[in-house]
Order: C-alpha cells, then sequence, then structure tokens
C-alpha cells in the first residue's frame, strides 16, 4: 500500500486555478504553500504525514472512509484506490474536487458527515482540528457515524518553540490564521469524547517533534 503523490508541478498548475471565494489567506490555510515550497525538506514532510496516516490506517477493500478537512485532495488518490467507499468534505472542496476528476477517481463530496448513510470505518483528519474552536458536537457526530470499532485518525501541530521556529524559517509566520489548539488538548477531547488511543507517532522524528499522528478507536 503505497502513497499516491500528485507531483508538485501538478499542483502548482492545479492551484493557480482561481475558484470563488478563495483567496491567498484561504489557499494559506490550506497548506498549498507547503506543498510547493521551494525548500524540499517542508515538502518532504509534509507528505510525511500522509505516509504516517495511511500505516496507521490499514485501509482494505471493503471499508468506507471519510476524510474531514481534504484541502486540495492530494490523499485523496490513495484512499479511493483501496477502499470500497470514499467521501470528502472541506469547506473550500474546489480544488479537491478538480483534482477527483483529474485522477478519475470515485470520491463522494459531502458537506457535512450527516449527509453519510454509511457507518464509516475510518475518519481522517490531517492538520484540521487546530483550527475549529469547539469540538465537542463534530467529535459526537463523528462517533455517531463510526461502526463498532470504528477508527478516527488525526494530524496536528505541536506548536513547540521548535515548530514555532520552523514555521517562522520556512516563511509561514504571517500565513493564515493561527492555531486555536494544539495537539495535546485535541487528544485529550477526542479521549474525553469516547474514543481511546491506539497509536501515536511524532514527526518528523521521535526526538523531533513538530507533528503528532494520532490514532484513536471507538469505545
Amino acid at each position: 500500500m503505497r502513497l499516491i503523490r500528485p507531483t508538485k508541478q501538478y499542483i502548482e498548475v492545479l492551484t493557480k486555478l482561481e475558484f470563488e471565494n478563495i483567496d491567498q489567506k484561504i489557499k494559506d490555510e490550506m497548506a498549498i504553500p507547503s506543498y510547493t515550497h521551494y525548500n524540499p525538506l517542508v515538502r518532504w514532510l509534509m507528505w510525511k504525514r500522509y505516509e504516517t496516516i495511511l500505516k496507521l490506517s490499514k485501509i482494505k477493500k471493503d471499508m468506507v472512509v471519510f476524510e474531514f478537512g481534504c484541502g486540495i485532495g492530494l490523499f485523496l488518490p490513495t484512499i479511493s484506490k483501496i477502499a470500497k467507499k470514499t467521501y470528502a468534505a472541506d469547506l473550500y472542496p474546489q480544488y479537491a474536487k478538480k483534482l477527483s476528476q483529474d485522477y478519475n477517481l470515485n470520491v463522494i463530496f459531502v458537506t457535512t458527515i450527516n449527509e453519510i448513510n454509511d457507518k464509516l470505518d475510518l475518519i481522517i483528519s490531517a492538520d484540521v482540528l487546530e483550527h475549529i474552536k469547539s469540538l465537542d458536537e463534530l467529535l459526537s457526530s463523528w462517533k455517531e457515524s463510526l461502526k463498532p470499532g470504528g477508527r478516527l485518525i488525526i494530524s496536528g501541530p505541536t506548536e513547540n518553540l521548535l515548530y514555532k521556529m520552523g514555521r517562522f524559517i520556512a516563511g509561514f509566520s504571517n500565513k493564515g490564521d493561527y492555531h486555536i489548539h494544539n495537539i495535546e488538548f485535541i487528544k485529550r477531547e477526542i479521549i474525553k469524547a469516547g474514543f481511546s488511543l491506539l497509536n501515536e507517532r511524532s514527526l518528523p522524528f521521535s526526538f523531533l517533534k513538530l507533528f503528532r499522528v494520532i490514532e484513536f478507536k471507538k469505545t
């Protein structure tokens, strides 16, 4: 099970398309500058998140998967190639929908999880929850939509000093709205909502913790 990676050139062409209500600030929030960054280490780290999520996800052919906050859709080719059914949602899904057309993906885009009639095996949310002020209602809806034993995989920034330094060095200090939560707060909220912790990974390395990827199970 290998990650399908759209090229930097493809991402640059895709994100030059103009869509209503998507300005540069929104593009910054969608992490577009990170995937097209001149520094290959920044791009490597962004893809490393998805590689780690993919390893933990163990997606199988009989699974129904929902990606919440799919951004420009870079993980959708990998999910939809394996899963039986793939759902996706984003505040600004225009780029992800165009990518899905270009890659001929069978992805069902929804506005909210309440539009999904299937019970879900897996929910993935990469670097999204740190932007959401109140998590209670969202996590409750996720728990309700998952099958018994269904899983949730998230990623997010540590917000530690090294992360803030890295953000500054990469030139992202003034890009987008800053995050409301760090990953440790989000982790506690998810456990409080009735999920049990399965796995944690630190990125880019165990001793250099800029991001965390965490897997939970519905209890």
